[in-house]
């Protein structure tokens, strides 16, 4: 019976719940002096065993699950959040705007010039960008915020928690760190420009409308930006 024992035990000790299971049979079968013979305890050990190989398939299976809906959520270039990964993120920052009576700020940030990069470049040296342009936002943003890549060359940056005058004056200095950057390619200096869309926002704001104002914002900063630039041409 000793000998059964152990084999109970080596079989159920990959779950810990099923071990407590075990030992608690075992206690309940001595508490009413029930005896069993060799086919009994292998009858137990069997069934215990099943458990603990299903509930093993199970937590892998949960893991399995968890895995995919971050990659659903994930860039996979940047290894950021991705545009489905950002109106999540949104929706929690609201909803904790609303609770709090706090504010925030979301920020569009648009590059310039970068079908040029990938027509003159190549597209490898595109990615190169792309990639230099997350880790920078990612770099210069709180824990408690957000920066997803939305679009091929489109960036959004959630400050939590954060005063709207403050906010805006935040993202344009991330503004002007991006458009003093250079990313090194094959022996080529590229230089990386943008611009930047900012709207503030509250617990009773429309994220729908929210995205909207940041990417009007932004559009209307691309094209004072391009007028400038033909200005001084």
């Amino acid at each position: 019976m000793i000998e059964q024992k152990d084999k109970l035990k080596d079989k159920t000790a990959i779950n810990p719940y099923v071990s407590k299971l075990a030992s608690k049979l075992m206690r309940t079968a001595a508490n009413a002096e029930m005896k069993f013979d060799s086919t009994g305890w292998q009858l137990i050990t069997e069934v215990l065993s099943f458990a603990a190989a299903a509930e093993q398939r199970m937590s892998e299976q949960q893991e399995r699950i968890a895995y995919l809906e971050q990659l659903s959520v994930t860039d996979e270039l940047t290894g950021i959040p991705n545009r489905r990964g950002l109106r999540l993120a949104l929706g929690q920052a609201l909803a904790t705007a609303a609770r709090h009576c706090d504010a925030g700020v979301l920020g569009f940030v648009d590059l310039d010039g970068f079908k040029d990069i990938n027509d003159v470049h190549g597209h490898m040296a595109g990615d190169a960008v792309l990639r230099y342009v997350a880790k920078t936002l990612k770099q210069h943003i709180r824990p408690s915020d957000v920066v997803a890549r939305i679009a091929g060359d489109e960036f959004a940056i959630i400050l939590n928690r954060c005063d709207p005058e403050q906010g805006m004056e935040r993202l344009r200095t991330l503004q002007e760190r991006i458009n003093r950057g250079h990313v090194h390619y094959a022996g080529t200096r590229i230089s990386v420009k943008c611009s930047v869309g900012v709207h503030a926002f509250d617990g009773a704001t429309d994220p729908g409308d929210l995205i909207e104002a940041a990417d009007q914002a932004m559009y209307k900063d691309k094209e004072r930006r391009s007028g400038k630039h033909l200005r001084s041409a």
